[in-house]
């Protein structure tokens, strides 16, 4: 049924707010999941460390140009209220397809590619050739990135969650299918397959939801209030979108910064590889808290109370605070995790699992953080998220100046403990710009 905006906003959330809560966060855990996946087959290529590095290189250039990919998804559920808003927000979104996929073109120009690879990368030999033949193939993928997470986004905003699950599973089974294709016919060989694979996992993702959400939008738009004093302008939407779009950019110096500090400090080997598998165990298992910003704005746009919102997302976080805890504190279980299921041994084992009891204090930041900073969306107040970022950022690098400089922590302090110290500060610094805007919602 359409959605009908008159509703009590005082109505039962539980159950509405979990429906869109698990599609949201699994949808942004599947991809890394999939990269694991890809890697694990081309490990059993004929040059496996070519294959896997070229691949690894490749995607990551890829979706740094879909960068604007990462704030479509919050910009349709600000945006999306009628016919006529959603018709100026295609045209927005037409705007990123057309500019990130001209950008894919010109990055594998040979000149251009040529010095990504031997400049900023220093790749080289058959790496080079796996990277440079990858990236032909993912040209695609910054566009149907951006396109896909506009459809999700209009999918979660008309209260449809159902068809995010069957988008997620459609993509998901299509890049596990070609890729084993792919591996088993030898069709093309090393980076390729993966690249492939993720190509076409992604158009059938994206167009199972074109074409499943085309009814359920138009029954939307027919219920939906045809005037309203929301600006649905396209210079609207870019000064909402690009102070989004610059703060997406900020966060990608945390790793180049934390790797140089681990770097300078003790045990700088093991550090860097007990503090990378202590995130990503604490990102699987925290996977709930990463949908709370998508899902408090589609809630939000479902003129929901914003108090009861704001106690359903630190719902979120206490209950991953409590799943968390237990692994991280009680030491069977974390061997378990840690040595037993991700293989760490001795001095990795004791590091990574130390990581991940510093880690373990985050759920809770992390549903506030997003809470606020959807608060600052729905408003469409953006600007300040540039200083929340920025702060983050300063914050950063202080600590890791003062332990390289002036302490001798290991490197897992140095990594582990910024990781801890810079997400609770943007809890902070988010509780503190957004906390007047959450009133405002409503």
């Amino acid at each position: 049924m359409p959605e009908n905006t008159d509703l009590d906003p005082n109505r039962p959330i539980v159950r509405h707010a979990i429906s869109l809560l698990l599609p949201t966060a699994a949808n942004m855990t599947v991809v890394p999941i999939l990269s694991l996946l890809l890697s694990g087959i081309l490990t059993r290529t004929e040059h496996p460390d070519e294959a896997v590095g070229g691949f690894s290189v490749a995607l990551g250039i890829s979706m740094f140009v879909g960068l604007p990919q990462l704030r479509i998804q919050q910009l349709t559920l600000v945006y999306f209220e009628n016919s006529e808003s959603l018709r100026q927000l295609r045209k927005f979104v037409g705007f990123w397809v057309v500019l990130v996929t001209a950008i894919a073109l010109v990055v594998v120009i040979p000149p251009v590619s040529e010095f990504l690879f031997t400049t900023v990368f220093s790749v080289s030999g058959l790496l080079k050739q796996n990277a440079s033949e990858a990236l032909i193939w993912l040209i695609p993928l910054p566009a149907l990135l951006v396109l896909k997470m506009h459809y999700y986004g209009a999918v979660l905003r008309i209260s449809r969650p159902r068809l995010a699950w069957i988008g997620t599973a459609a993509g998901a089974a299509t890049v596990v299918i070609a890729a084993f294709g792919l591996f088993a016919t030898e069709i093309v060989v090393g980076a390729s397959i993966a690249a492939i694979a993720m190509i076409a996992g992604t158009l059938v993702e994206t167009a199972t939801l074109a074409v499943l959400s085309t009814k359920p939008v138009k029954l939307f738009n027919q219920s939906a209030p045809t005037n309203n004093n929301s600006d649905h302008s396209i210079r609207s939407m870019a000064w909402f979108f690009w102070p989004l779009l610059f703060a997406a950019m900020l966060p990608a110096g945390t790793q180049p910064i934390l790797n140089a500090g681990m770097a300078r400090s003790p045990e700088p080997e093991v550090s860097i590889a007990a503090v990378a598998l202590a995130f990503y165990v604490f990102q699987l298992i925290a996977v709930a808290t990463n949908g709370t910003q998508n899902t408090s704005l589609a809630l939000f746009a479902s003129q929901y109370n914003p108090l009861r919102v704001r106690r359903f997302a630190l719902s979120v976080g206490i209950l991953t605070f409590a799943v968390v805890a237990m692994i991280a504190y009680i030491p069977p279980i974390t061997q378990f995790v840690i040595g037993d299921i991700m293989g760490a041994e001795g001095r990795l084992n004791e590091l990574a699992s130390n990581g991940f009891r510093l880690l373990a204090i985050l759920p809770i930041a992390l549903v506030i953080e997003q809470l606020y900073t959807a608060a600052l969306m729905r408003t469409r107040t953006t600007r300040p998220i540039i200083y929340i970022n920025s702060l983050r950022l300063i914050t950063l690098a202080c600590w890791v100046v003062v332990t390289v400089n002036f302490t001798n922590l290991n490197g897992l302090w140095v990594g582990a403990g910024a990781w801890t110290l810079t997400l609770f500060s943007e809890a902070i610094y988010a509780y503190i710009f957004g906390r007047n805007h959450l009133a405002k919602v409503a």
